[in-house]
């Protein structure tokens, strides 16, 4: 395994990184619109990360044994904490109602460099 000495979450200009979890609602149908929005999550997370927004993200699971989704982790490069809210706002997962915006949480980021 090779470690990079540079930092792949490093934003270019003046955009900061931060750091989001954000849980899917609870209801016995959660999961199924956030299968449904999967498609068009996963298209427009491949644009983002084009451009430079997206760094990494990926499932929240309740188990590694089950694999059920229960909710996301990601890494976005944005200039403001408002700007990571619109992306979220705008997310096919947000417009689907699988993520529930209420329980977002947003940190600031570093990544390490090592």
């Amino acid at each position: 395994m090779s470690l990079s000495t540079t930092s792949a979450a490093a934003p270019s200009g003046s955009k900061k990184s931060y750091v989001i979890i954000i849980e899917d609602f609870k209801d016995a149908d959660a999961l199924s619109r956030r299968l449904a929005a999967r498609p068009t999550h996963l298209a427009e997370a491949t644009k983002r990360r084009g451009q430079g927004v997206l760094v990494s993200g990926g499932a929240i699971l309740d188990s590694h044994e089950s694999g059920k989704m229960v909710g996301s982790a990601l890494v976005v490069n944005a200039d403001s904490k408002e700007e990571v809210l619109e992306l979220l706002r705008t997310d096919p997962y947000t417009v689907g109602k699988a993520w529930d915006l209420d329980s977002v949480k947003i940190f600031p980021y570093r990544e390490a460099n090592f």
